[in-house]
């Protein structure tokens, strides 16, 4: 199966008279639903749909409690979860208080399975 792509121009914002630059952007295929990812698992696996249902959304349930306690979230081979902070600088470390942190954000490592996914990808232009 190959990844579809699009092309797309792109200005430099630092130079907006700059003429346009081309670049390969993906195309979504569509999307895949928790519910559906969970009659999925439910096909081939010995658990039932509420059961598969009900571990992914106690997995949504503590994924924020964990981050927010700053705990790396290991998911086996899917990966892991962390929190990331963006801050203004200062010319002192006595300076660097709460105030100064702009955004949070989370920060998503594949594993290695889907690592490999990556390095196997076919493209083909939409």
């Amino acid at each position: 199966m190959a990844v579809s792509y699009k092309v797309i121009a792109k200005g430099n914002p630092s130079k907006p008279n700059a003429p346009k630059k081309f670049y390969a952007s993906t195309c979504s295929s569509g999307e895949i639903s928790l519910r559906d990812l969970a009659k999925e698992i439910a096909e081939i696996s010995t658990m039932s749909l509420p059961d598969v249902i009900g571990v992914l959304e106690s997995v949504v349930m503590l994924i924020p409690k964990h981050a927010s306690q700053g705990r790396i979230i290991r998911l086996g081979e899917l990966g892991s979860l962390r929190i990331s902070i963006s801050s203004e600088g200062s010319d002192k470390a006595e300076g660097v208080n709460g105030s100064k942190i702009k955004s949070s954000r989370f920060i998503f490592t594949p594993g290695k399975e889907l690592q490999k996914t990556l390095k196997n990808l076919d493209f083909v232009r939409a």
